[in-house]
Order: C-alpha cells, then structure tokens, then sequence
C-alpha cells in the first residue's frame, strides 16, 4: 500500500519539532547573544533549558536570569532577547527544542501569561525526557506521522500547563489556594468557614482576598454563579426542577424558585416554557 508523504500545508497546519540540541556548549566569553525581533519564521517556539550553568533572558518586562534546573519560553519575531553575558560566572550547558505550527503560539502566550516566560523545571523532571522523545520523532516520513508528532508536541505543552499549573498551585499562600477553590466550583453548597478552615485562613481573611480579586464579595459572587447555572440548566436542558436546584447549588427547588422569582420575575417552570416558546 502506498504511503503518502507529509505535504508543505500538513507541516505548517500539524505541531512539530523544527530544530532541536541536547548539548549546546557555551563558553563565557560575553559573545554568545540572540535577539528574537528579526529573527526568521516568526511565530516559532523555542523551549530552552538550562542544564547547566545560567542564561540571561530579557524581554519589555525586565531581564530574568534562567540558572541551572530552569528554562525559557519564547518566540521568533518578538522584543526578547536571551545570552551569556562577560559577568555570569560559568560556561553554559543549554538544551532547546523549536517548536511551530497554526495556532500554536497563542497556546503558549497563553502559558507564559499565566506563568511568565521564565519558570523553574528541575533536574528530574518527566517533562525533560519528554522533551527527548518529540525531537527523536521530529523527521515524520508520512502524513500520519506527521499527524502522530503533532499530537506528541501538543501533549508536550499540555504536560508543560499541567506542571506549571500544580507547581503554582503548591507555592501559593493559603488564601489564595482557598479562592481558587471557589472560583473553580462556585456550584458547589460552600460554607466560606470550612473552606477558609481546610486551608488554613480566617473567613474574614478569605472575604478581603477573594473581594479583591474579583470585585464582589464571595456571598454574592457565588450567589450569582449558582443563580447563573440554574438559569442556563432551565432554558437548555429538561431536568426536573429539583435536579437543576441540586446541580446548581441549591438547597431545594423551593429555594431555587425563590431566588429565580427575585431575579427574573417569574417562576423556573414559567422562565422555561418562555424560553421553549421563544425557540
């Protein structure tokens, strides 16, 4: 059976490894630097680790040393710039992979808004060997290899967001661990004190930090969350009232009416069938 070789659109379209080097050398004589504005092929990723020794990565929000167990993550066609300059007291040992594809540059922006561009791996981090294994599968000889590598790349940033999103998540005060709990489920039937209790902050302390951060105290902030989901459950599904009370949060179908009533000025059941008539 013929095999078909990967097009010039399938290689833009699937994510794939470019270029990669495992054991880049760097001598500290202050003439190794880079800028990444005129560089070729905007749009390209690069994921730089620092093995051994330390780099320095600038871009418009201020430099940041990248030193041993740490990595980079940037683009071709962007204000940033990485080196090794005179005054940094060690020869460097770099390992990078380029990454590129349609729409893969807005995944990691949206990495490194989250993170920043600069982010501590590790030495015995999983993500290093995997990062081994996309390049070692970087020449697909088929299209289905090539779709084969791009589910690879796509896997390897997923597992990048993942770590660095735990990551985060351990280095963050309690408080803000306790608002992130709410925020992800605001459904749920919260008592503020437990939650401020389990990670181990005062329920006054929790009000302050989460009113800050979203501009309304949790009570309402949750009460509209709830109120929210039931609404969309009424209009779009045909649960019976009491299961759209149980799986937005309330405590019944009594509650749920009177809260809907409030808002909208009519009952769930009546808010549904206008809804039904609309359509």
């Amino acid at each position: 059976m013929a095999t078909r070789t990967p097009s010039d659109d399938t290689r833009r379209i699937f994510w794939q490894v470019t270029s990669y080097n495992f054991d880049q050398y760097v001598e500290n004589d202050g003439r190794w630097s880079l800028s990444n504005h005129n560089r070729e092929r905007r749009g390209v990723v690069i994921f730089q680790y620092a093995a051994r020794g330390c780099l320095l990565y600038r871009d418009p929000k201020g430099e940041r040393a990248v030193p041993e167990g740490w990595a980079a993550l940037f683009s071709f066609g962007e204000e940033s710039w990485y080196g090794l300059p005179k005054h940094f007291p060690e020869p460097l040992l770099t390992q990078f992979v380029s990454l590129e594809g349609a729409g893969l540059l807005a995944h990691v922006n949206f990495i490194r808004e989250r993170f920043g561009s600069v982010f501590r791996v590790g030495h015995e981090n999983p993500l290093r060997e995997n990062m081994r294994q996309i390049a070692e599968s970087s020449r697909p000889r088929t299209a289905a290899e090539a779709a084969l590598h791009g589910a690879e790349v796509c896997a390897f940033l997923m597992r990048l967001y993942t770590f660095l999103e735990e990551q985060w998540a351990r280095e963050k005060p309690p408080v803000e661990r306790a608002v992130d709990e709410l925020l992800r489920r605001p459904a749920n039937a919260w008592s503020l004190k437990e939650v401020a209790q389990r990670h181990g902050c005062s329920r006054e302390h929790l009000t302050r930090v989460f009113t800050e951060r979203t501009g309304t105290p949790p009570a309402k902030y949750l009460s509209r969350a709830k109120l929210a989901r039931a609404v969309e459950l009424l209009r779009e599904t045909g649960l019976p009232i009491a299961k759209v009370a149980a799986q937005s949060g309330f405590a019944n179908k009594f509650t749920l009416a009177r809260h809907v009533k409030d808002v909208t000025g009519t009952s769930p059941g009546r808010l549904r069938e206008r809804t039904r008539k609309r359509r």
